[in-house]
């Protein structure tokens, strides 16, 4: 198909209806658990703190909740200096700094790129060595180290933390909502793993999407977000169904099954929960190349 029905639907009814940030979650360890914050500072790589470190194996590429669904039991909280990393069944925590600048430097691989990273210390690796059952460190990706953004669709150098490959990642509400309405479990935007979550609008409208502001931030929408496996695991039990990806498969674009908006920062620095999203264009087709 190359576009589907709904999305033909929304650019009809395409609202400018008042529409604001309603949650705002970093993931600061790739694959693991999220923090909702009130606010966040904004960055080119994404939101501060986010998808910054991330487990490796012993050839230094990356882990992930593809292969280890277990990482979906690792609840983490924000602390002064860091967070905390806790598995929602034990008692012992783990606190990881927000950044590590001292350690090993080493070539990581995450999907096709690779970047250099900073080792985690030791105990710090035995922690979820053990934890985990199998050997891995974590890996920091500082400021310095370059991973640029798809140049394919974004021209112009921008860079992104460890996120699979766009900094931003929105997802509505309502479209949420309307997955609800077609599948006979209740699922929640935990299952897509957004960095911002928005109210009102009509249901998968952010496909469309392209120069926006929320707040006083600036950001592009790229392209809808691919959808895999991941999102058919219950967030709380680990479960592995065949929804929402059934349905999804049923609604795609472009042969693509996808939920969610990539998007770029262009300009700005903070964003805060309930900040005003306004629209300043739009694209005509959820594919079209924007920059």
């Amino acid at each position: 198909m190359k576009l589907l029905n709904i999305v033909k639907l929304v650019k009809v009814q395409f609202s400018f209806k008042s529409m604001k940030l309603s949650r705002i979650i970093i993931y600061p360890i790739k694959s693991l658990g999220g923090i909702e914050l009130e606010s966040s500072i904004t960055t080119q790589r994404g939101l501060e703190y986010d998808r910054r470190f991330m487990l490796i194996d012993e050839n230094n590429k990356f882990l992930t909740i593809r292969q280890h669904k277990e990482f979906l039991f690792y609840q983490l909280k924000k602390s002064e200096s860091g967070f905390t990393i806790q598995h929602k069944n034990k008692t012992q925590q783990l606190h990881i700094p927000w950044a590590i600048s001292t350690g090993k430097k080493i070539t990581a691989k995450i999907w096709d790129d690779e970047v250099e990273a900073v080792v985690a210390e030791d105990h710090i690796n035995t922690w979820f060595s053990n934890e985990l059952g199998f050997n891995c460190r974590l890996v920091y990706l500082p400021d310095e180290s370059p991973r640029r953004v798809q140049p394919d669709w974004v021209k112009n150098e921008h860079h992104v933390s460890l996120a699979d490959a766009y900094p931003y990642l929105i997802v509505g509400e309502n479209s949420v909502a309307d997955l609800n309405a077609k599948i006979q479990e209740s699922i929640t935007y935990k299952r897509f793993r957004p960095n911002l979550v928005f109210t009102g609008g009509q249901a998968y409208e952010e496909f469309l999407w392209k120069d926006i502001t929320i707040g006083a931030a600036e950001l592009q929408c790229i392209k809808p977000c691919t959808r895999c496996i991941v999102i058919t695991m219950n967030p709380e039990t680990a479960e592995v169904g065949k929804e929402p990806l059934k349905t999804l498969f049923k609604q795609r674009i472009n042969e693509k099954m996808v939920f969610g908006e990539n998007a770029i920062l262009l300009a700005g620095s903070l964003v805060k929960v309930g900040d005003e999203i306004t629209i300043i264009s739009k694209k005509d087709d959820p594919y079209e190349k924007v920059e």
